[in-house]
């Protein structure tokens, strides 16, 4: 009989307890990576302070009211109703770009969401937490107060109206007048209504490299000193009831909610609308001053609190100057840009920004010596979208399902890009200078395709 030696029996026992500490110290590490990716992290953990973040939470049915819809509450309110319908916060989820970008796999959608439907009821799922912090990985569970006719509505009245009592758990209506005895119940907060919109509309956050929401609209608005507010130009005031006048209330200082803003709607329907609703340029042409073969142009941010352009880092102004010769021949075209410009690769950057805050002149100005030239034409055109790219667009439409995949693949005949909001001709001989009318460019912006 062969004995194995002490020194083999020690070996092979070490060996054993080799393998077997490193077996529990896989099992170990396995279950801390699982248990790490798998956590649960509270979303206000992960974007602390950010109201953005999540919706507003399920608005129970409202007293005297229902569901705290849009079309309900046009039951009474109907001209209010119906401005907000043609609005742009009507239009925030169907909006035919927002959803190409929402498509993409690089979209964390549900933070999108946030600002387009914030209304909690507006989702068929609640956000409980992050996967890890992860914010690609939500963790989902089924929304018992979904109301797929409120999801639609996009930005709707309850967003910034409808809350609800810690106390009683219902729903109440702020308002911002008083005076007034509705059906349901209301809460007087002026404060709260004007700076509701700030929730949205004065956010700049990165999420990742790629991935950057940029609007100081607000910011801008608050660097003027001004007392006025988002609603002084965006809602401006008008004389009514609050309500039908089947209800005969009295006829007080009411305000639009048409929400109009950079002149470009999100349907070419909604055109007609725009000036009746509050649309007014922020820019003006102040003065063109043509001599010893230089030409200037001095172009004003006259009626905006803010920046213009603002929100939207892709959007800007393009500026041109056609020379035209005694038979209207172009023998002349000068171009250039007001706004920002940014570098989205590798990462999220902005290079420039030409923007003119409240109150201030942007001055172009160049030399030409063509002495054939007896009339300038001058446009401005608001562009929210450029063709380059909503062909990336078309080409990407494969991201989505219908209706918005087949909206996208005809976006420049169902989408307007882009806005003249302003035309000036000016006679060289005569000094003579000729503004076309705002109703006559948005008749013509109704028919332009594209940028």
């Amino acid at each position: 009989m062969v004995l194995r030696s002490e020194t083999t029996f020690g070996n092979w026992k070490l060996k054993r307890n080799i393998y077997i500490s490193f077996f529990l110290f896989l099992v170990l590490s396995a279950f801390v990576f699982i248990y790490l990716n798998q956590r649960e992290i509270p979303i206000e953990q992960v974007f602390p302070g950010r109201v953005w973040a999540k919706p507003i939470e399920n608005l129970p049915d409202l007293k005297a009211v229902g569901a705290p819809t849009a079309k309900n509450c046009g039951s009474c309110h109907v001209e209010i109703y119906e401005e907000w319908k043609r609005s742009t916060h009507a239009n925030a989820l169907s909006d035919i770009q927002f959803q190409s970008e929402l498509a993409k796999p690089s979209s964390p959608k549900w933070v999108c969401l946030n600002c387009h439907i914030p209304i909690q009821n507006q989702r068929e799922t609640i956000i409980t937490g992050l996967k890890n912090g992860d914010y690609f990985r939500p963790i989902e569970i089924a929304n018992p107060s979904f109301n797929p006719e409120m999801k639609e509505e996009g930005v709707t009245c309850a967003t910034c109206h409808v809350r609800t009592d810690s106390e009683t758990n219902q729903s109440y209506v702020i308002g911002g007048t008083g005076g007034t005895s509705p059906p349901h119940p209301v809460k007087i907060d002026r404060q709260q209504l004007l700076s509701r919109c700030y929730d949205c509309h004065n956010e700049t956050y990165k999420l990742n490299e790629s991935l950057v929401c940029s609007f100081q609209t607000g910011t801008e608005l608050n660097a003027t000193k001004s007392k006025e507010s988002c609603s002084s130009c965006h809602q401006p005031e008008v004389r009514r009831s609050f309500v039908k006048p089947s209800l005969h209330k009295p006829i007080r200082t009411s305000h639009k909610h048409g929400f109009i803003g950079g002149g470009v709607p999100k349907s070419f329907d909604l055109y007609s609308d725009q000036i009746r609703l509050g649309y007014k340029p922020g820019l003006a042409l102040s003065n063109i001053k043509i001599e010893n073969n230089s030409v200037e142009l001095i172009l004003t941010n006259v009626n905006a609190g803010h920046h213009v352009t603002t929100g939207d880092p892709e959007r800007f102004y393009r500026l041109t100057l056609v020379g035209l010769d005694k038979t209207g021949k172009t023998i002349l075209k000068e171009e250039t840009t007001i706004g920002q410009e940014w570098s989205w690769s590798p990462s999220a950057k902005k290079v420039s920004d030409s923007r003119i805050p409240s109150g201030k002149e942007f001055v172009w100005k160049f030399s030409q010596t063509n002495p054939s030239i007896e009339t300038y034409l001058f446009q401005a055109v608001h562009v929210r979208l450029k063709d380059k790219t909503s062909d990336y667009m078309i080409l990407s439409s494969g991201y989505l399902s219908s209706p918005y995949k087949e909206k996208v693949e005809n976006i420049k005949d169902l989408y307007p890009h882009s806005s003249i909001v302003i035309e000036s001709t000016y006679q060289l001989k005569t000094k003579f200078r000729k503004d076309t009318p705002l109703e006559e460019l948005f008749r013509r912006n109704q028919q332009r395709k594209g940028e």
